[in-house]
């Protein structure tokens, strides 16, 4: 599938009018598939959203050590848990601006797969590690 995409892409590369930079981004993004409505981001947005919350007041407890009680801060969820928000933290907020600051157009997939793996992350270290319930 990439082969056939990256041979589609090295046509429209060759093709393209010199100075149609324009024309060969939507190009492009025809071939990859590369754009997602502003409804897909804002679904993702809003699990993101949820599940930085109970990452954020997870993150807020004590580190755990031998003798500091039963609610703690695993540093080995705390591992998985920091980038995972920055890096979803930053998608989001790239992509609120984008559509701001084009409204009515498709946004960029780059950007929302990592919204969407940020939130994979949370959803799995959620599960895994019972973060929303006391320990």
């Amino acid at each position: 599938m990439h082969t056939i995409r990256a041979a589609a892409a090295a046509g429209l590369i060759a093709l393209a009018p010199m100075g149609g930079c324009a024309q060969l981004e939507n190009s492009w993004n025809a071939v990859t598939g590369a754009q997602v409505t502003i409804q897909t981001v804002s679904v993702a947005a809003s699990s993101f959203d949820a599940l930085e919350a109970t990452a954020t007041n997870y993150l807020r407890l004590p580190k755990c050590t031998g003798g500091n009680g039963p609610v703690c801060a695993d540093p080995a969820v705390t591992a998985k848990l920091v980038p995972a928000v920055r890096a979803g933290r930053i998608a989001r907020d790239n992509l609120e601006a984008f559509f701001q600051a084009h409204p009515d157009q498709l946004g960029p997939s780059g950007l929302y797969d990592a919204l969407a793996a940020s939130v994979a992350t949370l959803q799995s270290a959620e599960a895994q590690f019972n973060m929303g319930a006391a320990k």
